[in-house]
């Protein structure tokens, strides 16, 4: 489950790793969030997705693999960021599909809104801000109407390597997906606040959390309080240098990593 934005291509690098280093003795299947996609499969580009309508078609999805697999089947969810907080609500929706693991990478699954980062881009949130950054990207859209000119503006500006600037100039800025971005982050803002003990305590020996030393999404002293109230859960600390967007340039080292959890399993 991915964070946001929420498009699956951003994790391509992380996913292919995870499959190679398990021998290609996994399926994998990755999703999209509704609305942070363009293209002609996109009924209404107008329509905001609500937290609770990306947390139903992730439900869903679980629910289709169930149907499509043998019984006894055994499923493995990987959240990040706010991906995290949706494995869980997976999870807590079914706990029965033979969900056995949940790897929550860089998990923001409480008070995200007083975290750093939350505190700071909160204004960029609010309808009349996204209404302003959808009409900046259709302007950019136009101004840089060669995709080759966009992506390398794009890479220039932000630093991403080629093929994550290709994500991020032909699939991300877009006005419609850009603006859904923005609505679902104002939404994790006021949903996203108390942690569910209950369900982690309940479920702990499945999990696994992973945690970043510098991320201002998801703090350090997260790591701790999930470590300290949490004995029975695998709680990490990255040692690695990996940040929260570790999508864009650390994927195959966290592939590795989840790998290596899969096969220790």
């Amino acid at each position: 489950y991915l964070g946001n934005p929420g498009l699956i291509d951003y994790y391509v690098p992380f996913l292919q790793t995870v499959h190679d280093t398990c021998n290609g003795n996994i399926d994998i299947f990755g999703a999209s969030h509704l609305g942070h996609s363009a293209g002609s499969h996109v009924s209404d580009p107008s329509r905001m997705y609500t937290l609770e309508e990306q947390v139903e078609s992730k439900i869903a999805i679980v629910d289709r693999l169930r149907e499509m697999y043998p019984v006894g089947t055994r499923f493995i969810l990987a959240g990040h960021s706010m991906g995290s907080w949706l494995a869980l609500r997976v999870l807590k929706a079914r706990p029965n599909h033979g969900i056995e693991h949940l790897f929550e990478l860089f998990p923001t699954i409480h008070r995200i809104a007083d975290t750093p980062n939350g505190r700071k881009l909160k204004p960029l949130f609010k309808p009349s801000t996204r209404s302003i950054a959808g009409g900046a990207v259709s302007t950019l859209r136009f101004l840089f109407s060669a995709p080759a000119i966009f992506q390398s503006v794009v890479g220039l500006v932000t630093g991403q390597q080629k093929d994550m600037a290709q994500v991020t100039s032909q699939l991300l800025l877009h006005s419609s997906v850009v603006k859904n971005c923005l609505f679902l982050a104002g939404e994790e803002m006021e949903a996203i606040k108390i942690m569910d003990k209950e369900l982690i305590e309940e479920h702990a020996s499945k999990l696994v959390f992973y945690y970043g030393r510098t991320d201002e999404w998801s703090p350090i002293e997260n790591y701790y309080e999930m470590r300290d109230q949490f004995p029975k859960v695998k709680s990490y600390l990255c040692n690695q240098g990996m940040v929260h967007a570790f999508v864009l340039g650390h994927g195959e080292a966290m592939g590795l990593l989840v790998g290596g959890w899969i096969n220790e399993f």
